[in-house]
């Protein structure tokens, strides 16, 4: 099976209008607030093939509890907001059919969820309303406790992709890597692999690593606790870019976009031809 790549990545926030406003001030377009049925709310920031998905708790109400076997997405974006405050919570790569990935980690030995299925109803640019049905599979490994990690399953793509919500006046065009902070990352090298696909090369000699995906790519350093510090966006014009971001700074050719302003995630912005100079 070929290696999947980045569907999207979930971005924790303690007030999810005000993450929007924020975002859009940099350029990014925001979908209009969609919810959840297990009390969670977000909008999405749509690329061309993957998102970002700023996350809220709607309803703690409706919050289903962690059991064994059951990977409740609401509960652990809860605790990670709780522990950690805003950031970069779940990494999820994109899948043609769920269960056959969830069996391929089984035979791996990784940690296999029960699976999760579930609709929700999404606005459309004009106004109206469609509705937006998923498959899901969760996984994860003590080696990155505190992160989420599953892949996703678009049933609608028709109805949840729209060009409209792809314009970004930044001119971002996808999410071309993350950064994943592992406190032994030759202990998460197996899982990761096993999850993604992909295959991973040494980059450094204090043991990073990159995953190599499809298109994309996770690039592993030592950091403790686990985390995503960083996003990786590819933008058309860098130039045009940076002059949407107050006080950015640059790194070679990448602009920086500090994570006080981006909900706890770092956001790094590098020229969609090719790859930054770090």
């Amino acid at each position: 099976m070929p290696a999947r790549d980045i569907d999207h990545i979930v971005v924790m926030t303690s007030d999810l209008e005000a993450a929007r406003a924020g975002w859009e001030q940099l350029g990014f377009t925001t979908t209009p607030r969609a919810v959840h049925p297990f009390g969670t709310a977000n909008s999405l920031i749509q690329f061309h093939g993957n998102f970002v998905e700023l996350l809220e708790i709607d309803d703690p109400a409706r919050i289903p509890p962690a059991a064994d076997g059951f990977f409740s997405f609401a509960d652990h974006n809860r605790a990670f907001l709780k522990v950690n405050g805003e950031g970069a919570s779940m990494l999820v790569l994109n899948s043609t059919d769920r269960d056959a990935d969830r069996a391929g980690w089984l035979q791996l030995g990784l940690r296999g969820y029960e699976p999760v299925d579930f609709e929700r109803k999404a606005q459309l640019p004009d106004g109206s309303e469609t509705r937006v049905a998923f498959s899901l599979a969760f996984t994860g490994d003590p080696a990155l406790a505190g992160l989420g990690f599953f892949v996703c399953q678009q049933h609608t793509p028709e109805a949840f992709w729209k060009s409209a919500y792809q314009q970004h006046r930044n001119g971002a065009n996808r999410i071309t890597a993350i950064t994943l902070g592992a406190p032994d990352p030759n202990s998460a090298r197996p899982f990761l692999e096993g999850y993604s696909g992909g295959t991973a090369a040494a980059t450094d000699p204090d043991g990073g690593y990159t995953v190599a995906l499809h298109q994309d790519r996770i690039d592993v350093v030592p950091g403790s606790p686990a985390a995503v510090p960083t996003i990786e966006i590819a933008v058309a014009d860098i130039e045009a870019a940076a002059a949407l971001v107050p006080g950015a700074w640059r790194d070679g050719d990448a602009v920086i976009i500090a994570s006080e302003i981006t909900n706890g995630v770092t956001v790094r912005l590098v020229p969609q031809s090719g790859t930054s100079t770090r």
